[in-house]
């Protein structure tokens, strides 16, 4: 049985803390100012862990008087937070290796190297897991916090080959240590907005398009008594979606039929396992043989 996003993100948050300290303790003991800052930068992805899985948490809730779409978009609030925390962390390393670049002239210890492989081993694993999970979960916050892990091992990767060089090629390569370092933000910052965009589109109530809007317009006209959808305006809210639906009934049929046939539609789509369907606002109109459907 697969685990729930909660306990996803909570695992993720208890290994990002146990990696930070990691990281900051190798490199204060080892000489390695990259490893320093690459440890502050996953204390900032404990601190995104900690909102994702709130984001998590909260979304999980049912709708109800006071919230009648449910809680769902709480998880593109807590990615587009995760972002904006890596936008904070790379501008913190960026900051801290440009200060220290001029006085670098010790090079670290040899044991960062095996130290730094480990890590990186480790979260190209944690990577993989938590992206598998939100794609079986269709989770926005799972998805942005799998591009931290992933963020987190490309960083390191360019921290390893910073100490690499300072480490073999002498003192007066010490620099490359804290090069890597003010390098890897840039990488940091691209992620940052791969994780923001689908969760502004989401917050804003961007549209879908493509395979899932097709798989509920198929979903509709399958249902008894649909002679053409008029509009259909799908939007995402957490690991489903919100449709609004204007429906072409026979004129000819008595209301109470025409209430049954958007009932139908209703019920089809919230039994509908993919994609998954959370509220359906319904609309029904006269058939008439003229009328266009360009609204799709």
């Amino acid at each position: 049985m697969s685990q729930s996003p909660q306990r996803i993100g909570a695992f993720s948050l208890l290994a990002n803390v146990s990696l930070a300290a990691l990281k900051i303790l190798v490199g204060a003991v080892g000489n390695s100012y990259a490893l320093i800052a690459d440890g502050i930068e996953s204390v900032a992805d404990c601190l995104s862990s900690l909102i994702v899985w709130n984001g998590l948490r909260i979304s999980d809730i049912q709708a109800d008087h006071d919230h009648p779409y449910g809680h769902g978009k709480a998880e593109a609030l807590a990615a587009l937070m995760a972002s904006f925390g890596l936008v904070i962390s790379a501008g913190i390393i960026f900051w801290h290796a440009i200060d220290e670049f001029s006085s670098s002239d010790q090079s670290p210890a040899l044991f960062t190297v095996p130290a730094m492989i480990l890590i990186i081993s480790i979260k190209e694993v944690l990577y993989q897991y938590t992206l598998r999970a939100a794609v079986s979960h269709s989770s926005t916050a799972l998805h942005a916090e799998a591009w931290h892990h992933r963020s987190d091992s490309l960083t390191s990767l360019g921290v390893l080959i910073g100490i690499v060089i300072a480490v073999f090629a002498g003192p007066e390569f010490a620099y490359f240590d804290n090069l890597a370092a003010a390098a890897v933000t840039f990488l940091i910052l691209f992620n940052a907005w791969k994780i923001a965009r689908p969760a502004l589109d989401e917050l804003m109530d961007r549209r879908i398009e493509g395979q899932d809007h097709h798989e509920i317009l198929a979903c509709i006209c399958k249902t008894p008594g649909v002679l053409e959808v008029e509009t259909l305006i799908a939007r995402r809210s957490g690991r489903g979606y919100l449709v609004e639906v204007h429906l072409e009934v026979d004129p000819s049929i008595t209301v109470d039929e025409g209430h049954l046939i958007a009932h139908g539609v209703k019920d089809r789509l919230l039994e509908s396992e993919s994609p998954k369907v959370l509220h359906v606002i319904t609309h029904v109109e006269p058939h008439r043989s003229s009328a266009g459907s360009d609204e799709f």
